[in-house]
This record gives structure tokens, C-alpha cells and sequence, in this order.
């Protein structure tokens, strides 16, 4: 099973809650979901968690709040771990936006999809976020249990909703904003497309302000920040 833990569930001009990423372990590999511009030093203060044999990233997409400090991240695990993170996006663009940050190849592993051999699988599924950056969820599968991760999204798809209702997704962690964004799913949309009697499988994130109690009475859960820094949150 997936035992998400979260540095941070805050939108990008969001800062007091952080920027949304996520962690999990998987046998002896530490999986994150994006690291942002505060990710790293979120991580690097949680208590032995930088000390796992591996470390995995999954990008979602490459904006500052989901990839700011993934330089940072790779460059401590390789100068003072002395082991390479592999970087997971379905884009080689990753690769660019490491190298004009000074990050040379060398210093991390790249790949398009997770590889075998982790105990689960990585699916990125294309999402409306932006019009000028291509941008991912994944769906992460295991024996028993199969969840989706949304990084940033416009909406609501009907997909997802459909795997809510039929069982396929035990859990959902989205996007949701309190107003009607271009670029963050609506709340009211969520609201449109998961009927009550299946939105605590719905976890809100990437939450641009204090709206848990609002999010709470209309049925969905709510992503927990676990950590040092910001464990008041949650």
C-alpha cells in the first residue's frame, strides 16, 4: 500500500503551508513526488530520511513549486550521499532545466518511466494544467492497491471519477482550489464530479488558502503535513 506523508500541501503563493510535495518509502527506496523550491530543506530536516539506499523523484511538471529544489536534492545526495537520485519525468526537459541550474549529468540518473524492480508502478497520465508546459499525474499501482496523484490540474477528469466510483482508485490526492481557477481544479468542480457518498477517498492539496473546514463539510479529506517544519499544520 501507498503510506503518503506530505512536506507540504500548499499552492505556489501559498508559502505558510509550503509547496505540495510528497513522500512515501518503497522496500529500501525513499519516492518523492516533486520537490519544489522548500522541498529539500523540508526533507533534509525530516529525522533519518535522506538515509535510505535510493532516492526517487516523480515530476510532475517543471514549475518552481514542483521542481525548484530538485538541483539542490540531487546535488547533496551526490557531493555528500555519494549515491545519484533518479529523476523520473516523462520529458527530457528536466534534464535542461538541471543543467542551466549547474547540474551537470553525471551527478543523477534520468529516466522517462519508472523502471521495474521498486515494487510498484509509476503510470504519468497527461493533465490540463497550462497551455505552455506539457504537465503529468501518476497513477501509482501495487498489489494491493492502486492511487492517483494529480501535481496540478485544471479539472476534474471524468476518468478519475469514474475510478473513484467503480473502485479502481482507493484514493485520490488532487488539486483543489477555493475559487474558480483557469488553472487549479475548482472546487466545485470536484464537487460536480465525485458524488458525497465518495469524497472522503478525495484529498485535497495544493490548497491556496485556509479553506480545510470548507473542504471538510462538503465531504473530502484533506492532505496532512507530517515533518519538523510544519507539523502545526495538520
Amino acid at each position: 500500500m501507498f503510506n503518503l506523508h506530505f512536506v507540504g500541501r500548499g499552492a505556489a503563493f501559498n508559502p505558510v503551508q509550503g509547496n505540495t510535495n510528497a513522500w512515501f518509502i518503497r522496500k529500501t527506496h525513499l519516492v518523492l513526488l516533486d520537490c519544489g523550491e522548500n522541498a529539500f530543506a523540508m526533507v533534509h530536516d525530516f529525522p533519518g530520511l535522506l538515509g535510505w539506499d535510493s532516492i526517487t523523484v516523480l515530476i510532475t511538471h517543471l514549475h518552481a513549486d514542483h521542481a525548484g529544489s530538485l538541483a539542490t536534492l540531487c546535488s547533496y545526495c551526490y557531493f555528500v550521499l555519494r549515491q545519484k537520485v533518479l529523476v523520473v519525468h516523462p520529458l527530457s526537459s528536466v534534464t535542461q532545466l538541471l543543467s542551466m541550474q549547474g547540474v551537470d549529468k553525471g551527478v543523477y540518473n534520468y529516466v522517462a518511466s519508472l523502471p521495474s524492480g521498486f515494487g510498484f508502478e509509476a503510470k504519468a497520465v497527461p493533465v490540463n494544467h497550462v497551455i505552455d508546459m506539457k504537465c503529468f499525474a501518476y497513477e501509482l499501482r501495487d498489489s494491493d492497491e492502486t492511487i492517483y496523484y494529480s501535481g496540478d490540474s485544471a479539472d476534474f477528469p471524468v476518468s478519475v471519477a469514474e475510478k473513484i466510483i467503480d473502485g479502481t482508485y482507493s484514493k485520490v490526492f488532487h488539486d483543489i482550489a477555493s475559487y474558480d481557477s483557469p488553472t487549479h481544479c475548482p472546487v466545485s468542480e470536484a464537487e460536480k464530479m465525485v458524488p458525497p457518498e465518495y469524497r472522503n477517498r478525495v484529498y485535497a492539496m495544493h490548497l491556496d488558502s485556509d479553506f480545510e473546514g470548507a473542504l471538510h463539510a462538503k465531504g473530502f479529506s484533506v492532505a496532512q503535513i507530517s515533518g519538523t517544519r510544519h507539523s502545526d499544520c495538520g
